[in-house]
């Protein structure tokens, strides 16, 4: 596996699909070794699980890897453009390290993460070595890169390049076909998803601590595009109409000092609480312990919602989620069966479907159902690790 976004450390805040994929393959009998982007304070080498990761350094001292982690590179570059500095280093570093790793493993396949940059040089070194690689699009390579210029020029050639490709949701398949894919290479299968067993003492401390009104769960990062401002809109005229009603906020991001401030400006924010990331071992707890799962998110410029793991970690523990169309998550979310969708964007119309949902316990519990159904049949571990072997081995007995 070929990735920026794999956990440092246990604990830490990097989502962790990756690492979610890799463990889930290696109980399946695949031999796995991550390549990933080294980070200040975190192990050059080890193994998690009976997979090996290596983390390749780009920059000395270390305390100068800034440009990946901590909401990703894209993130990290516009919070601080000086950063694009580093990008050469870490190119060269990844292609030089990935060059490496092959030649001593020999391995019988590449698994990148992300069109750009790390399908490029997998692209390279597979073709060089003759190693078939199969390419991931998780969305923010598509949707929130150019499509046009030289970055436009190579995406394609990781495209044309690649012998199979493969995307988290029908909102980046389309994104990729229209990138010029071939659709014979084009499989889609979701990622691969936090569902967690919920600890009967972590939710009754939520329930203690946070009280029994209808609690509104936001997971994330705090930023324009995940539309948190949006919800705190809406939760205002939750909160005149529903007694006891709390809005959790678990994650962090530039825009909490204004959610802050947002929120003593609506009179809330004595019902709203800012809670800091949580091991990922432990979301499921908080997402079983909520009555609802807001997913608000908003396309800012090109960037949508590819998929938005989040829900169906909330789904399966049979808790409804509430989300914006957007992007990926109607694939998850059919509206009416397993929660609602609303406009991106409407608060309004956010506010009233919360309501309409405190308001009808027979919905909710018939929600709640179909929520762990539809997680058991679509988005279930061994589902994508049977669509994923297949995939797999379609390249490695050629």
């Amino acid at each position: 596996m070929h990735t920026s976004v794999f956990p440092r450390w246990a604990g830490d805040s990097t989502p962790p699909f990756v690492l979610n994929q890799c463990e889930l393959m290696a109980t399946k009998g695949w031999e796995v070794t991550v390549l990933a982007p080294h980070s200040r304070g975190a192990k050059l080498s080890e193994g998690i699980k009976g997979i090996r990761v290596i983390r390749y350094p780009y920059m000395l001292p270390f305390q100068f890897e800034q440009l990946c982690y901590n909401g990703g590179i894209l993130i990290n570059l516009q919070k601080k453009p000086l950063l694009r500095c580093l990008l050469p280093f870490f190119f060269l570093s990844q292609l030089l390290a990935l060059l490496y790793v092959c030649i001593r493993e020999k391995p019988t396949l590449l698994h990148s993460h992300s069109l750009l940059p790390q399908g490029l040089s997998a692209a390279w070194v597979g073709r060089l070595l003759r190693i078939p690689h199969v390419a991931t699009s998780h969305g923010n390579d598509v949707f929130g890169l150019p499509t046009s210029g030289w970055m436009g020029r190579l995406k394609r050639s990781v495209l044309k390049q690649a012998n199979a490709i493969t995307v988290n949701s029908s909102a980046t398949q389309a994104a990729v076909m229209a990138l010029g894919a071939s659709a014979e290479k084009v499989h889609l299968i979701p990622a691969v998803a936090n569902t967690g067993q919920v600890n009967p003492d972590i939710t009754h401390r939520i329930q203690t601590e946070y009280g029994q009104g209808p609690k509104v769960l936001f997971v994330g990062r705090f930023i324009e595009e995940k539309g948190v401002l949006d919800l705190l809109k809406a939760f205002a005229q939750i909160r005149e109409q529903v007694d006891g009603a709390q809005c959790l906020f678990v994650g962090d991001g530039v825009l909490r000092a204004e959610m802050i401030a947002t929120a003593r400006e609506l009179k809330i924010e004595q019902a709203v609480h800012f809670i800091a990331w949580q091991p990922g071992s432990e979301i499921a707890s908080w997402m079983a312990a909520a009555d609802v799962l807001v997913v608000p998110s908003k396309p800012v410029g090109s960037w949508q919602e590819a998929q938005g793991l989040v829900v169906v970690e909330a789904m399966s523990v049979g808790t409804p989620v509430i989300a914006s169309r957007i992007g990926g998550i109607p694939d998850m979310v059919k509206d009416g069966e397993a929660g609602r969708l609303f406009t991106a964007g409407d608060f309004q119309q956010l506010a009233d479907l919360l309501l309409d949902l405190f308001a009808n316990q027979a919905d909710y519990q018939r929600m709640a159902q179909a929520a762990r159904a539809s997680v058991a049949e679509h988005y279930a571990p061994d589902a994508i690790a049977r669509q994923t072997t297949t995939l797999y081995q379609r390249y490695v007995t050629n």
